[in-house]
């Protein structure tokens, strides 16, 4: 009987130690439920709750905002139990090979369309995100180049296959087709996307 008594207590008392909630204080972020454990109060986040819509969480990424950790051109976001301030790294790299991007720290990131003019009428300037600028043949201006042999036809890109056929020049784009005829004016291989 004794023993069963002596246990009973054992099992109350632990019962106890991890239900008496109401002796600890709100830590005042709608995040966490505040729980008594092994003699002490604790805050943990409650994941029952979408943390980021509190008006407590928001009011925490505004306030770190004005902190000088925070850069327009970084991510920033707050720990769901301490409320710390968490600052991402500042990069305005978008994984676009189409455009240029540098950060203004008044406005955040700039992105502008990459400049890819080569100069030449012969061509078309295209661009593609994971690769960058490329070029293809003009056909509407291709063949009107008056020329007396194929060195008056070159474009300077080594890419290219410049001819002179009939008195007119003739470009091609010579690289295979895993290839494409790259800024830099050689043919250059496609990058595999990445997933």
């Amino acid at each position: 009987m004794n023993r069963l008594i002596l246990s009973t207590f054992i099992i109350i008392s632990i019962l106890s130690t991890f239900s008496n909630c109401q002796d600890c204080p709100s830590d005042n972020n709608d995040c966490t439920t505040e729980s008594f454990i092994y003699g002490g109060c604790y805050s943990i986040y409650n994941q029952n709750i979408d943390c980021e819509s509190t008006g407590t969480y928001k009011a925490c990424v505004a306030n770190c905002k004005l902190s000088p950790q925070y850069s327009k051109c970084g991510s920033v976001s707050c720990d769901y139990e301490t409320l710390a301030c968490k600052f991402g790294s500042t990069t305005c790299d978008d994984n676009n090979k189409c455009t240029t991007e540098y950060c203004n720290s008044t406005t955040g990131c700039v992105r502008t369309a990459t400049n890819c003019t080569d100069g030449l009428a012969t061509t078309t300037d295209n661009c593609m995100s994971i690769f960058g600028c490329y070029y293809t043949i003009n056909q509407a201006q291709n063949n009107i180049k008056s020329c007396t042999t194929n060195a008056d036809c070159n474009d300077s890109l080594p890419c290219t296959t410049d001819v002179c056929v009939n008195n007119k020049c003739n470009s091609t784009i010579n690289c295979d087709s895993n290839s494409l005829c790259a800024k830099s004016g050689y043919c250059t291989l496609i990058p595999t996307p990445s997933n």
